[in-house]
Order: structure tokens, then C-alpha cells, then sequence
């Protein structure tokens, strides 16, 4: 009697596929987190809903040009599928290091009997996934609305259906053959790094060279002497052998029912086999020797350095050990020291972009009430700065403890001690961010010396705030399985902190208009109450939540 036939290459591919949709699966129906799922799928949706709405009206103030409104649309589009590509190749890779040679359950496995192909496919859908989903969740509503602006066909939308399916894939096959190349030159950690590091360098310098190119002047028809040299400019040269300008060929073609590229068309779908063909014989290659190197030990840097212990020493003795580590950590951890770079590009771009807002059509008086308001708006836009830093660094404070979270949880600590110690480091570049934008945007902009110093002063409550909030709600749904500190602020408990910051900093803002307005209307005193209480309020935010959370998170005991 023969034994039972096993499962085919599709079953076996569906068996590996299963675990990673039950994790998920049961995160979103039975983890503490479910609450926030459902919350963060109405923000979401609002979201999504408001981006539709301001493509649909910018693409319409585009085609509304006569002569030039369709090059322009299209030359628009062609851009936002080149970023998408680069940005999504560049995230593969990232991903494919992690997925293919840095996963936890890749002994378990490699130990199964499963054929490479499978295991390779396997491997590729789940980088895929992770890659792509949150490009195409943004770039959903951007597609929609060229085609619903331009009326656009049946046709176009069957080409949407295949054209961007075609670009996610090459980009994926892009990331897995660089990242198997690359890990068999580095170890898979430190290429993981590295990829980190040039892309924190690549963003904020990309974002600094597109500010200061001012592309706002592609709308004003003044820069320009004649409509050829306009269209001349739209019109640059673009390369050939680019799977971005295949897509974009075939979806602006059924966007304005021309002739169909069969050229493009055929140049895609080849590229999306011989891209998958040569990342299947890449991992084919390399796969071996490049897991085989990633079981390398991470090196342990600094940890003799006597440096940090010196830094740490005006902060309170409680404080210091804790302190000290969380600087090692971060400097040991390009992944961590790296956004100091995109730091640094944000604030070089919005001091540019403030530099270049026309004010011409003021004159006298109120050409400086319109810049000094400028600059007392600027409060907000500084408090979603540090928001978004205290995202990425503090909210994760608890999270980075990982595994090692129950040699702390035995220690004689004290809670709210160790927390506000663990969020300590964090608050330093988050208020350094948010004066350089506001009180460096107000000084551009000439604003006066009392006001640049009440803002200041301002947002230092308002970093104290949102620092406690964003340790609070950490604290609250840590996550201790998450691979790295980025993993854990993209988590819907990050994304709920995100939206409630949001809600407090506009609640602020709202005070202090409150509090000038009734300076000016009924008196100075009554207007320094408003203030008072504010920062009183802001004070409240950012301690007692954070005593709460540390209570509460010593109760939960060890994961």
C-alpha cells in the first residue's frame, strides 16, 4: 500500500502563508488591541476619505489649465510612480534582509521538508505584503482620482488593475536580489543598518533638494516667457528602461483614451517575469552563505565606554543607570542615531519653505500681523513635529526592553521613576526640533522678540505633554516582540497616540488664541490666567498618565 500523497507545491505555499495570516487574524479578534483596531480602521477611513477629496481637487486645478493641463496631470502622475518604485524597491530590501535571513522562525522552517522554490515564494509573497500595503493604501485614492477627474474608462481602470499588481512585483524582486546580493558581501545585520542609515540620509536629502528646487513654480505662468518653454520644462527626458515610465505610459494612455503602448504593455509583463526569474536565481545562489552569515553575534560596542557614565551625571542618581543605557543603545544603533540626519532635513526644509512664502501682496501694518501670525501658527505645526519624534523614540521606550523587560521588572526600581528616566533621552531632540521650527521660522519671518520668547516658552509645555502622553501609552500596550524600535511605532496603539496628540495640540493652540483674545478684549490678567491654566493642564499630561502607566504596567508582571 502506497503512502498518502502529501501536499502539492500550492498546499505546502498555503501552509507556510497560514500562520502569518492567523497571527494577524488573531491580533485583530482576540488581542487587547482589537478596541484600537476598530478605531484606528474609522480614522483610517476618514483619512483615506480626505486624501481622495485634496487629489481629486488638485488634479482637477491641473487639468483645468487649457493646453497644458493633461502634460502637466500626466507628468504628475509619472513622478508619483518613480517615488513609489525607488521608495518601494528601497523598502524591500529593508524587508527582505528581515524576512529571508533575519527571521525568528526561519529554523523551524528550514528544518521542514519544503523545497526551495516553495520556500522562496513563500518568503516573497510575505516581503510583498509588508512592503507594499501601506504604498498602496496611499496610492489607491491618488489613482482614483485621475481617473474619476478625467472620466476616464473602463479601460483605465483594468489597467490599474494590472499595471500597479506589475510595479509592486518588479520592486519586490528588486529588494529580495539586492538584499541577497548585499548579504552575502555584509553580514544581514549590519546591512540592515546600513540600508537604514542611506535611507534616512536618502530621504532627508531628497526632501531638502526638492524644497529648494521650488516646484510651486511650475504652476505660476510668470516664470516662464513662452507656453514651449513651460511645456519644455514638464517635458524633461526620461529613461526608457524604467518599469515607472512602462506603467505610466500604459495608465496616462487609457486615462485620456489614446492609443494603446503595446510596447510598454509588453515591456511590464516581461519585467515582471525576468525580475522574478533572476531574484528566484539570486536567493538560489545565495540564500545558503547569507543565513549562514547572519547567525553572526551582534557586537557589543561602547559597553566599557566609561563616556555615558559621565554625560548622565547632572540628572538624578535614580535616573543615571537607566540614562546611560538608553545612550548606548542609541549610539550603538544606527537604525536610532540615523533620524538625527532626518531630523536635521526637516527643519532645513520648513525654515526653506517659510523663507519662500509670499508675502508681497501685504503691505506696512499688516505685513507684519500677517507674518507674526504666521509665526504664532507655527506653534502647531511645531507640536506635530515633536509628536511624530516622541512617535519614534518615546512612545517605543518600554517596547526596546524586549525579552530583557523581566531583568527590570525584578529590580528594586521604582516605577514612574524608571519610566519618566526611559523617556528622558528622548525628550531632549524632540524639544530641540520643535523650538528650531518655531521660534527659527518666527525669527525668519521677523517676528518680535516678546513673541518668539512666549512661543518658546510655549512649546516647552507643550513637549512636556505630549513626552508624558506618548510614555504613557507606551507603557500602556507595550509590545516586547517587536523586532526593532520602528516595528513598534507603526503599531495602532502608536497611531491612536498620534491621533490624540494631534487632538491636545489643537486644544492648546485654541487656549492660547483664547487667552490673547481675552488679553486684548477684557484684560491682561485675565488673559494670563487663560495661559496659566493652560500650561497647568499641560503640566497635569504630562505627569499623571505617566504614574498611572507605570503602576499599570508593573501589575501586568512579566510577558
Amino acid at each position: 500500500m502506497s503512502p498518502p500523497a502529501g501536499p502539492g507545491a500550492l498546499g505546502v505555499l498555503a501552509l507556510l502563508l497560514r500562520p502569518r495570516s492567523r497571527q494577524l487574524w488573531n491580533v485583530a479578534t482576540r488581542g487587547a488591541q482589537r478596541g484600537l483596531y476598530l478605531t484606528l480602521l474609522a480614522v483610517g477611513l476618514l483619512f483615506w476619505v480626505g486624501l481622495f477629496l485634496l487629489i481629486h481637487w488638485l488634479v482637477g486645478l491641473a487639468w483645468s489649465f487649457e493646453g497644458v493641463g493633461p502634460v502637466l496631470a500626466r507628468n504628475v502622475l509619472e513622478m508619483f510612480l518613480a517615488s513609489l518604485f525607488v521608495l518601494l524597491s528601497f523598502s524591500n530590501v529593508i524587508t527582505a534582509l528581515s524576512t529571508y535571513y533575519l527571521s525568528d522562525d526561519l529554523e523551524l522552517v528550514l528544518a521542514l521538508p519544503v523545497s526551495r522554490p516553495v520556500f522562496h515564494y513563500a518568503r516573497f509573497l510575505d516581503t510583498l505584503v509588508q512592503s507594499s500595503w501601506m504604498m498602496l493604501l496611499f496610492g489607491v485614492p491618488v489613482f482614483l482620482a485621475y481617473g474619476i477627474q478625467s472620466g476616464a474608462g473602463p479601460g483605465y481602470y483594468v489597467a490599474l488593475a494590472t499595471a500597479v499588481p506589475a510595479l509592486l512585483i518588479i520592486a519586490a524582486n528588486v529588494g529580495i536580489t539586492v538584499a541577497t546580493v548585499l548579504v552575502n558581501v555584509f553580514p544581514a545585520r549590519r546591512t540592515r543598518e546600513l540600508m537604514v542609515l542611506l535611507g534616512v540620509l536618502g530621504v532627508a536629502s531628497l526632501f531638502v533638494l526638492v524644497r529648494t528646487l521650488r516646484p510651486e513654480r511650475l504652476v505660476n505662468a510668470q516664470e516662464f516667457e513662452t507656453v514651449a518653454q513651460y511645456l519644455a520644462q514638464l517635458d524633461s527626458p526620461r529613461p526608457i528602461l524604467f518599469p515607472p515610465r512602462w506603467a505610466s505610459e500604459v495608465l496616462g494612455a487609457t486615462l485620456v483614451y489614446g492609443p494603446f503602448p503595446w510596447t510598454e504593455a509588453a515591456l511590464l509583463t516581461t519585467g515582471v517575469l525576468a525580475s522574478a526569474a533572476i531574484a528566484r536565481w539570486a536567493t538560489a545562489w545565495g540564500f545558503d552563505g547569507g543565513w549562514a552569515r547572519a547567525q553572526e553575534a551582534r557586537e557589543a560596542r561602547f559597553y566599557t565606554s566609561t563616556g555615558f557614565d559621565r554625560a548622565v551625571w547632572p540628572l538624578p542618581a535614580a535616573w543615571r543607570p537607566v540614562v546611560a543605557k538608553e545612550l548606548r543603545i542609541f549610539v550603538r544603533d544606527p537604525s536610532q542615531w540615523s533620524q538625527v540626519f532626518l531630523l536635521g532635513g526637516i527643519c532645513a526644509i520648513y525654515l526653506v519653505s517659510i523663507y519662500f512664502l509670499p508675502f508681497t501682496s501685504f503691505q506696512g501694518q499688516y505685513l507684519q500681523f500677517m507674518k507674526e501670525a504666521m509665526s504664532f501658527l507655527n506653534l502647531g505645526m511645531g507640536g506635530f513635529v515633536m509628536a511624530a519624534i516622541a512617535t519614534r523614540f518615546q512612545y517605543g521606550a518600554v517596547s526596546r526592553e524586549g525579552r530583557a523587560w523581566w531583568v527590570t521588572r525584578g529590580a528594586p526600581v521604582d516605577p514612574t521613576t524608571w519610566l519618566r528616566a526611559k523617556g528622558a533621552l528622548g525628550l531632549l531632540p524632540m524639544l530641540l526640533v520643535g523650538e528650531i521650527v518655531v521660534v527659527g521660522s518666527g525669527f525668519m519671518l521677523g517676528a518680535r522678540w516678546q513673541l518668539l520668547l512666549a512661543e518658546g516658552v510655549a512649546l516647552l509645555f507643550v513637549g512636556y505633554a505630549l513626552s508624558g502622553l506618548a510614555l504613557a501609552i507606551g507603557a500602556w500596550w507595550p509590545d516586547f516582540k517587536a523586532d526593532s524600535a520602528a516595528r513598534a511605532a507603526t503599531s495602532p496603539a502608536a497611531v491612536f497616540y498620534m491621533v490624540l496628540a494631534l487632538v491636545v495640540n489643537a486644544i492648546v493652540l485654541a487656549s492660547l488664541l483664547l487667552a490673547l483674545w481675552v488679553g486684548a478684549r477684557a484684560s491682561v490678567a485675565a488673559g494670563s490666567g487663560v495661559a496659566v491654566l493652560t500650561a497647568v493642564g499641560c503640566v497635569a499630561l504630562g505627569r499623571i498618565p505617566v504614574r498611572r502607566a507605570a503602576e499599570a504596567l508593573w501589575r501586568t508582571g512579566l510577558p
